[in-house]
């Protein structure tokens, strides 16, 4: 990659930043040939032939503009390359051979133990390309690889309102376009079964084949404030983000739910990574005892009190999506996942914790016995928020001119809050009785798993 950027001061109050960026990502290659890649149209695996294109170009640009002596607004945006370095090819047919043996049916072995495991028969690695065998799946990329991108803007107005506080409120947006995915290209629709995948009818193949895929836009939309304030060595500041994220997998490079061709839509939900709210009060203050301070600030006092600084960060945030999931045996489909029936228009949240208090309502949702898949969607309930304090206490001493050493006492999660999991989501793990009534939960609408435990640490550090 090669770069260039420029600052321009048109005036006192205006400046503008702006830049431009050249990457290029070579096709992946071994130590003794290009890396390989699976054609679903002739089902044979081929040494290279990748097409990465000639390299993308990135503008940025930001601009300051000073309104008046307290007062700042900034707008940029920008565009930054998706850096995938093809690490999926760990797991490319012939240098992983995943092979996946099954019997006639669910009540019969693939082989016995006299018999063992059958022989791994890998390629002529001498060709050029080569038949991937039946029961062995792989990983692969798309022969033309349209690599994505990230456009990410903001508009933020910052100003000085007097007695050391400082404030700023903005819009930050974030398109990830072509945001890459793991498909399985040979999933089944409800009823198919391993006969109804997608390469079965003119292969016969019932292996999975996932492939790296740059798939589609994810959003990003969120109200970023900030208050910060400043006295001598201390600062105190409270931040929050108001947002929401949307995406076709919970993360990048994840799988999708559904990679049946006709349900891909139903992937588009909010991220599994999402917190709407999410509030931080942080600081670092310096405790007013020792020399030149308020208090004890003579004798043994202020040697043994003095230049202790605390700091902090709380936060209370959101919890995070989760879905709804019920057995998927009724459906008879492969390389999707089963959600539940929804049958209340509105899902109540209890909010219980442990076994045998829903989170929430066990009843709103009931387990699919049809082939089809389940009317709920992806990430359509939110777990319990979060609150957690650290905090550190801690003091530097110098020794000599060049010398100098620190303690310090580091606590996490001061409160000792517990921060709860997710409730159990799965909701064929119940068994109701005949009225309708729950008879046990078994894990459903249970949260049984929570972390945020008080840790203490102490430390010592020299400097020089």
């Amino acid at each position: 990659g090669i770069y260039a950027r420029d600052s321009w001061q048109i005036n006192r109050k205006l400046t503008f930043n702006y830049g431009i960026r050249y990457e290029y990502y070579p096709a992946p290659r071994r130590d003794h040939w290009a890396g390989e890649r699976y054609d679903p149209n002739t089902d044979r695996v081929y040494r290279g032939g990748y097409d990465v294109g000639k390299g993308q170009i990135a503008p940025r640009l930001g601009i300051a503009y000073r309104l008046n002596e307290k007062t700042v607004i900034r707008v940029g945006g920008g565009i930054s390359i998706d850096p995938n370095s093809f690490r999926y090819l760990r797991d490319d047919y012939p240098a992983t051979i995943s092979t996946q043996y099954s019997g006639a049916s669910s009540f019969q072995s693939a082989g016995t133990l006299r018999t063992g495991i059958p022989a791994v028969v890998g390629p002529d690695l001498s060709l050029d390309n080569f038949p991937l065998p039946l029961a062995v799946g792989t990983t692969t990329f798309p022969q033309v690889y349209h690599r994505g991108y990230v456009e990410t803007w903001n508009l933020t107005v910052q100003r000085d309102v007097g007695h050391g506080f400082n404030v700023q409120a903005g819009y930050v947006g974030t398109r990830g376009v072509r945001q890459t995915v793991n498909q399985n290209i040979n999933a089944s629709g409800p009823g198919g079964g391993n006969t109804g995948r997608a390469l079965y009818p003119k292969f016969g193949r019932i292996s999975n084949i996932t492939l790296h895929n740059p798939f589609n836009t994810t959003v990003y939309d969120g109200l970023q404030s900030q208050l910060t304030r400043r006295v001598g060595a201390s600062q105190l500041g409270v931040s929050y983000t108001y947002s929401k994220s949307i995406s076709w997998g919970d993360d990048t490079d994840s799988g999708l739910t559904w990679n049946w061709v006709p349900m891909l839509y139903r992937n588009r939900a909010v991220a599994g990574f999402d917190r709407t709210h999410n509030l931080q009060f942080y600081g670092n203050y310096e405790l007013p005892f020792g020399r030149k301070q308020a208090m004890a600030n003579q004798g043994i006092a202020a040697a043994v009190l003095g230049g202790w600084q605390v700091n902090w960060i709380l936060s209370r945030m959101s919890g995070t999506p989760f879905t709804v999931g019920t057995s998927g045996s009724s459906v008879n489909t492969q390389a999707n996942t089963q959600t539940a029936d929804q049958v209340k228009s509105e899902v109540a949240i209890l909010g219980g914790h442990g076994v045998g208090q829903s989170y929430f309502d066990p009843l709103a949702f009931k387990a699919v016995t049809e082939v089809r898949f389940g009317t709920s969607g992806r990430n359509i309930l939110r777990g319990p928020g979060v609150f957690s304090l650290d905090a550190s206490l801690f003091r530097n001493f110098k020794l000599t001119e060049r010398f100098g050493f620190q303690v310090r006492m580091e606590m996490f999660g001061v409160t000792n809050t517990p921060a709860f999991g997710n409730p159990g989501a799965t909701v064929s793990n119940a068994s109701f009785n005949a009225d309708g009534s729950v008879r046990t939960l078994n894990g459903y609408t249970e949260i049984t798993s929570a972390t945020g435990e008080r840790q203490i640490r102490f430390a010592a550090k020299f400097t020089f």
